[in-house]
């Protein structure tokens, strides 16, 4: 499995897990409606952001696309995140669908992504 470029940036402190949903609710005709849990396992999503150099950037990019590494968003990784358990933990994550970068100034960018963590 591939791993978080260690010349990489860690994200920004602040973002956001989404824990999903892990029931089916069924309205019926009359009556409560049923629900049942639909799956034990826990894919919460996570919104990070981090900022890079233009050095950096092109380094992620290659690791993105590298087909034996983040194989353009379908290859699962480890990365280390804070979510909510003791720090910093190796997480097992991959993009939930394409980053995004925005210039932030002359030297740095913004690179915006939803992970899908198991």
């Amino acid at each position: 499995m591939a791993a978080w470029p260690a010349t990489l940036p860690k994200p920004t402190p602040s973002y956001g897990i989404d824990p999903v949903d892990q029931t089916v609710r069924t309205e019926m005709e009359g009556g409560a409606p049923r629900v049942r849990r639909r799956t034990t396992a826990r894919n919460d999503h996570v919104s990070v952001v981090w900022v890079m150099s233009d050095a950096q950037l092109t380094i992620f990019r290659a690791w993105f696309d590298d087909a034996s590494q983040a194989a353009g968003g379908a290859s699962w990784f480890t990365i280390n995140l804070a979510i909510g358990t003791t720090g910093l933990v190796s997480t097992t994550a991959r993009f939930v669908k394409i980053y995004k970068v925005s210039h932030l100034n002359m030297l740095n960018w913004t690179v915006s992504a939803d992970l899908e963590i198991r």
